[in-house]
């Protein structure tokens, strides 16, 4: 089994879910485009002013994504 890894960019402010919603519909257009296997994709309401868009990869595509769309911070997931 390989190791996965989640991505976050994190989105702040009133219209912080639309804004995490928007940005997730980018997220899979780019992984169209660049034949990217998203794993899992969402978007996580952390508070009522905080939301969060993810993407779950394989490890392979992690230095690429971070390097081209700066994901706020990641981790390892089983």
């Amino acid at each position: 089994m390989s190791k996965k890894a989640q991505l976050i960019w994190n989105f702040n402010g009133q219209d912080s879910l639309k804004t995490a919603e928007h940005h997730l519909v980018h997220l899979k257009e780019f992984a169209q485009i660049e034949a990217l296997p998203l794993l899992k994709s969402g978007v996580n309401k952390t508070s009522t002013l905080s939301c969060e868009a993810f993407i779950v990869v394989e490890m392979e595509w992690v230095e690429k994504l971070r390097t081209r769309l700066k994901p706020n911070k990641g981790f390892v997931v089983d």
